[in-house]
């Protein structure tokens, strides 16, 4: 009991920023009582004074009085009404904004653990549940106390036996609904549960109805759902039920005491005890007193119902958030992009095994480090690390210098971009898309992004451009182009640390060649990781980690791993089936064709350092092209004839030597 109060009184404090109004809704409520008090009183004066003495004027005034009453009673009524359901929408949006904001910052392991459908049911029915209960609690509280206060007063002085009396029930009818309450609450229970299964069922179905189809399974499913269903409706029907009953027992109690009462309000007026007039009155009264108790008892029963909602919504708002502000960590604003694991393992809280173990490795800028390794290796785990949705159970990450457990996490992930394997379209427009995690729009560089995904010309060629609306999940849109789509994305985020999921797994091998072109032309700024299998992919890498066993076996470069015949040269067999033979030409070939990029990169050093200055291009000149000597060469540039001879044989050795590297 004391923790349901606890909860009570936490979520009634969710009503406080709006006193103001919920004082003007109070005050109408009371102005409405008072009002209601008065009605009585007209038709006791009625039949005891109006009628009996044939007095007009007070006829009149009592008819009039009860129309102004009426006006003003509809007046407060509709103030009353629109302030409660303003204070009840606002509450609404407010506590699912606070739990929407509270699921965001929770952190991977909690959504892996629940259902999406479990989750819908607790942000929509059961914050109504809530927010009914809430909202009502105060001002039916209020006013079914000043009520009962105001019309037990004005009873007793009209007749205080006859009141007494009608006061024996109010026991009674709590007694029988505190008994039926907890049933209520029961089948409140076992429906949210049944509920959240739906949900559940729904959301996974229609977010995979492509499979449904290809399997042929429309029927079956259909099935299933009916039987849910059923299940739901078994749980209504007992709901019904118990409502059944126990409008029975009301009505039936409500009867019995009301008839008992009017008997003895009449017994009471035969033997001329109160006048016909107080007995109208003290009726209405007593009437009057019947509602406000029902009004209670339904809340009672309510917020009972309620409790089940509060705790299902309470358990995801008391869970411990991803620290995303921090004022023990360190704020990064620029980095190189350097990342680091050292000795690194890790396993979930409730397995004994080790999902990765010992990890080792090293991603510079300016290089592109792939990961790769057969499914389930542990692959995916070590960027599930680097963004800290889980945290190393051994060993240390670090990003630059700073240590990922000392870094805040918004900083951290706002210097990181990555493209999944599992793209996420949102729905809206592709420029919407484009844009999504990142504040500043630069038209231009959104462009570039695009181009550099090679994405921009499909997309040129949509209706409307940049603007044209994608539906959810990228409907309309093929598995190559969501993934070009969705490493523009990443891209336009301009960001030092780029990871990449088997980011190009639904594109042809031309496409993605071309993208990977681009983003190697672009990489001196930024950190790229690759965690992939596509042996097209992994030679571009300037260094390739190996994930065997949920260990790192082998690092090096490509060709350097195929000469170790170890676990990459057997997972790269297997990928391409080739045999020896045809693996030994590969690296002979890829070694060849290192060796040509080299000796043609240093010649373009050589070029680059053969490069004629100003002052030897104008001295070649005047030499050659306007036949003048050497003196007439250094009265010009006033210098002596011999440094001019010596700039022109300095020119004329670098242009040699250039003809020469042109020729090899």
């Amino acid at each position: 009991m004391r923790d349901r109060l606890r909860l009570l009184f936490i979520y009634t404090k969710l009503l406080l920023p709006y006193w103001d109004k919920s004082l003007v809704s109070l005050l109408s409520v009371g102005i409405l009582v008072i009002f209601g008090m008065a009605n009585p009183l007209i038709t006791k004066v009625l039949i005891d004074y109006a009628y009996p003495n044939k007095d007009l004027l007070l006829l009149s005034f009592l008819i009039l009085f009860r129309i102004l009453i009426f006006v003003f009673d509809t007046i407060f009524s509709d103030i009353s009404s629109y302030m409660d359901t303003f204070i009840h929408q606002t509450l609404s949006i407010d506590l699912r904004n606070t739990f929407f904001t509270k699921l965001l910052r929770l952190p991977l392991g909690f959504h892996y653990e629940k259902q999406v459908g479990d989750l819908m049911v607790r942000v929509t029915d059961d914050i109504d549940v809530i927010v009914d209960s809430v909202a009502e609690l105060i001002p039916v509280v209020i006013k079914t106390l000043l009520q009962l206060a105001s019309l037990l007063v004005i009873c007793l002085m009209i007749d205080w036996n006859l009141t007494l009396l009608a006061l024996v029930g109010i026991p009674i009818y709590f007694i029988q609904t505190k008994f039926f309450s907890q049933r209520f609450e029961d089948v409140q229970t076992k429906s949210q549960k049944k509920e959240s299964e739906i949900y559940t069922f729904y959301q996974e179905k229609m977010s995979n109805v492509k499979t449904i189809k290809s399997f042929n399974q429309e029927i079956y499913e259909a099935g299933r759902l009916i039987d849910k269903l059923k299940g739901m409706f078994t749980l209504v029907r007992e709901n019904l039920f118990l409502g059944l009953v126990n409008s029975f027992f009301d009505s039936t109690l409500i009867t019995v005491w009301t008839s008992f009462l009017a008997w003895f309000a009449g017994y009471r007026v035969i033997t001329g005890q109160i006048t016909i007039g107080e007995v109208m009155a003290i009726l209405v009264y007593l009437g009057q007193i019947h509602q406000p108790i029902m009004d209670f008892g339904a809340l009672y029963k309510a917020v009972n119902r309620s409790f089940v909602s509060i705790k299902r919504v309470n358990d995801v708002l008391e869970e411990k958030p991803e620290l995303y502000k921090d004022s023990h960590t360190f704020v990064l604003f620029q980095i190189e992009g350097k990342i680091k694991f050292e000795k690194v393992s890790f396993k979930y809280p409730n397995s004994d095994e080790y999902t990765l173990k010992d990890v080792s490795l090293l991603a510079n800028p300016g290089e592109i480090t792939a990961v790769c390794g057969a499914s389930g290796a542990g692959k995916s785990t070590i960027i599930d690390l680097i963004l800290r949705f889980i945290e190393p159970t051994e060993g240390d990450i670090f990003i630059d210098t700073y240590n990922l457990k000392q870094v805040s996490l918004m900083t951290l992930r706002a210097n990181i971009s990555i493209v999944s394997q599992d793209v996420i379209i949102f729905s809206g427009t592709v420029r919407e898309n484009l844009q999504y995690g990142r504040k500043e729009i630069d038209e231009a560089k959104m462009i570039q992004a695009a181009k550099e995904a090679d994405i921009h010309d499909f997309i040129m060629g949509l209706a409307n451009g940049y603007d044209t609306q994608i539906g959810e999940g990228g409907v309309g849109l093929s598995g190559g182009q969501r993934q070009r789509l969705s490493i523009a994305r990443a891209l336009y985020r301009d960001v030092k640390i780029l990871v990449m999921d088997e980011a190009t797994s639904a594109l042809d091998s031309v496409t993605e060649a071309k993208i990977f072109e681009n983003l190697k032309a672009g990489v001196k700024n930024r950190t790229l990781i690759l965690i992939t299998h596509r042996p097209s992919t992994l030679k571009i890498a300037d260094n390739i980690y190996v994930v065997s066993d949920n260990a790192i076996s082998e690092s090096g470069s490509f060709e350097e791993l195929l000469s170790l015949k170890g676990d990459f040269y057997k997972f790269y067999q297997a990928q391409l089936q080739e045999n020896d033979q045809e693996l030994a030409e590969t690296i002979e070939l890829i070694r060849f064709k290192k060796k040509i990029a080299k000796e043609k990169q240093e010649k373009e050093m050589a070029k680059k350092a053969l490069k004629l200055s100003a002052l030897e291009k104008k001295v070649l000149r005047m030499y050659y092209d306007e036949n003048k000597t050497y003196d007439k060469i250094s009265q010009e540039l006033r210098m002596p004839p011999y440094e001019v001879s010596l700039i022109r044989k300095s020119a004329q050795d670098k242009l040699d030597r250039t003809k020469e590297l042109e020729i090899e």
